[in-house]
């Protein structure tokens, strides 16, 4: 990165949850010819084949036999609770020993499949079609094709089924013929109930009474049921089986199908302990969607090379809790997505693939397509001068509600912190940078400037939401920390020792709001700073990141930003002499911006996530509008903000989703 870039790629950020890649594969278990494929989705290391994330999915004709549709063009969901346990009601247990009911499970998979429908997690399929060649692997390149959509409302009934669901599920779930499987019954059952849709999937839920799978551990399926020479079913209809998830699998655990495994504190809704039942029942969804016709073993969807479909190829990897309506987030896995892997490599995503928002031309104009997405790599710089374009999206993690910003001076009044004085300045502060920073901390509360981050938000994991704060009041205080040596070419954990030392210091207990800016002066800065890498940087305390220091400390390394001149913003808004110190407060303002909307700084911690706001190339809302212009004053570019002392200071703009009507820009505050 140049020194116009205010953000370090470090190693001690991670750009997204990644974990361990489980690959999956299909088996076919059949008692005979006229049994319907069951497409397996496996526990973590349970599946017994590989399957490959290195091609696309396949179109497969949707022509086999009387009926087949290809994939669901209008997709709807009907969801079955079968037997009488769900009616008399039993609880479960999560990882940590805290109980849940029946009712609370029923309520979380009836609020998942009514939140997803129009979601962009959802919209990741609707790249597949059917009415093309087979062989067809981008339904962009043919015409004629008919194409999954992704309407609101897609889940169109739900049905308490009391009746027994039989033991001899347990022996013969996998292997029974097309005339007596009783999950295909229960599907016939449903859609009866609910009257027949060709074009939905029925999910069937049974409870703990009746466990459906062994070992090897499955934690779902879907197929469609059959009827050959007039025996069996009487039409063909998707269906999906989703057994009783939170077992205590042998050698698994009772993580075994995703229990806890995004969210490992469960909240009062059961995120966290009905974290496997979004992951799979929305596998199972995708996957029904895409590849819905099994007749006779036969997947004439889409599938790749192996018959692994979306949502096999990405299975147990990169898990994540995603955003869906009304502000409510679910764990899911990513879905396989052709257009992704064709243009990146890299096909699991967790939204559908875009063309970023077209910004306007203002004297320099940003790039019409997202350069990050049409390149191998996303380039370092490419802020520079410009506008980063798409919005900024939601992670999961938090935002600072009740901000509260301590400024530590670390050092500046050891021998040697600076070579040379100032007439009428302290030597601990010879350029007044450390009353300019004092001063700005204190003044930016309650701007119009502080407003632009008011509109972002976090997820309270119970229905409810609270937006970045704007008081008035945000420096809590101030520390001259003289008394613990401080050297030249800092390293990150030395800046993360310190900012755990002032936590002590102020006896901070509000570590989600707070925000430690670790200022250093002119002869004591790190080492990346030292070469030019950057010209600050914000981070989080993680166990991974920061050994042995204390977790969960947002902060911020400030170097002496007037030893870059230029590069980090000398004269960028104001002529000098009065603008030699611009940077100090552009670069100040950015760092704590991005840490008001992201103060986990892109990190998670195991699986949780800790990153708020960034967009889907990793820029936080300062980045995007970092150096805009580049020394010119076009719309979007650098200012001259009124502080609440109504002083002025030389800031940068900030990413506002709401400017132009929503399609997002640089603003200088509302």
């Amino acid at each position: 990165m140049t020194s116009r870039n205010l953000e370090r790629l470090s190693a001690l950020r991670l750009r997204m949850l990644a974990f361990l890649a489980i690959s999956l594969a299909v088996i076919t278990t059949q008692a005979s010819a006229t049994t319907p494929e069951k497409h397996f989705f496996w526990a973590p290391g349970q599946a017994p084949n590989a399957s490959s994330i290195a091609n696309d999915l396949i179109y497969h004709g949707g022509n086999a036999g009387p009926g087949a549709i290809g994939v669901e063009t209008t997709p709807g969901i009907y969801l079955i609770f079968w037997g009488p346990d769900w009616a008399n009601g039993f609880t479960t247990t999560d990882v940590n020993g805290r109980q849940y009911t029946s009712q609370q499970l029923q309520t979380y998979v009836t609020s998942f499949l009514t939140n997803l429908a129009g979601t962009p997690w959802a919209a990741i399929q609707t790249e597949y079609c059917n009415n093309v060649p087979a062989g067809t692997t981008s339904c962009a390149a043919v015409s004629g094709g008919g194409f999954v959509t992704n309407p609101r409302k897609q889940l169109k009934g739900v049905w308490t089924d009391t009746t027994a669901v039989p033991s001899d599920i347990v022996a013969l779930g996998l292997a029974e013929n097309v005339a007596d499987d009783p999950l295909a019954a229960e599907a016939m059952r449903a859609s009866a109930h609910f009257n027949y849709d060709p074009q939905a999937t029925y999910i069937i839920l049974t409870p703990p009474t009746t466990i459906a799978t062994g070992q090897p551990v499955y934690c779902g399926y879907h197929t469609q049921t059959d009827s050959i020479d007039g025996l069996g079913n009487p039409y063909r209809l998707q269906y999906a089986f989703i057994p009783f998830l939170n077992m205590n699998w042998p050698g698994l655990g009772t993580g075994g199908c995703g229990m806890n495994s995004v969210n490992v504190i469960s909240d009062s809704f059961g995120h966290g302990v009905f974290d496997g039942y979004s992951i799979v029942t929305g596998h199972e969804y995708a996957e029904a969607v895409t590849d819905p016709d099994n007749f006779a073993s036969i997947q004439d969807g889409w599938n790749d090379a192996q018959g692994s479909e979306n949502g096999d190829k990405c299975a147990w990897t990169d898990l994540a809790n995603v955003p869906m309506n009304n502000h409510t987030i679910f764990a899911v896995q990513p879905l396989w997505s052709n257009k992704a892997f064709d243009v990146t490599g890299q096909g699991c995503v967790r939204s559908a693939p875009s063309n970023p928002h077209a910004m306007p031309a203002v004297g320099i104009t940003p790039p019409a397509i997202d350069i990050c997405v049409t390149l191998p790599a996303c380039p370092p710089g490419v802020a520079a001068g410009q506008p980063m374009p798409v919005n900024m999206a939601y992670f999961g993690g938090k935002v600072q509600v009740t901000p509260k910003i301590y400024l530590i001076l670390w050092g500046w009044g050891e021998p040697n912190a600076f070579d040379h004085t100032t007439v009428g300045s302290p030597a601990s502060d010879p350029d007044g940078v450390g009353a300019l920073m004092t001063r700005f901390v204190a003044a930016m509360g309650g701007t119009t400037w502080g407003d632009i981050s008011a509109q972002y938000s976090q997820s309270n994991y119970n229905g409810t939401y609270s937006t970045v704060g704007n008081p008035k009041q945000e420096l809590a205080g101030v520390w001259h920390d003289d008394t613990n040596p401080i050297h030249d070419n800092l390293s990150p954990i030395d800046l993360a020792r310190e900012a755990a030392r002032a936590v002590q210091y102020f006896h901070a207990t509000d570590l989600a709001n707070s925000n430690f800016v670790i200022a250093t002066p002119q002869k004591f800065n790190d080492a990346g700073f030292n070469q030019s890498q950057y010209c600050a940087w914000h981070d989080y305390t993680t166990p991974a990141g920061y050994p042995g220091v204390q977790q969960g400390i947002a902060f911020t390394n400030m170097p002496y930003v007037l030893n870059a001149g230029g590069g980090c913003g000398q004269d960028f808004v104001n002529p000098a002499p009065t603008g030699d110190v611009d940077g100090v407060t552009i670069v100040l303002g950015h760092e704590i911006a991005e840490t008001l909307t992201d103060p986990g700084a892109e990190s998670s911690t195991g699986l949780v996530p800790n990153g708020g706001w960034f967009d889907y190339q990793g820029w936080e809302i300062g980045d995007k509008c970092a150096w805009v212009g580049d020394g010119l004053q076009v719309p979007g570019a650098p200012f001259n903000m009124i502080g609440n002392d109504g002083r002025a200071y030389p800031v940068q703009t900030l990413w506002s989703n709401k400017s132009l009507q929503g399609i997002g820009y640089c603003s200088q505050g509302f």
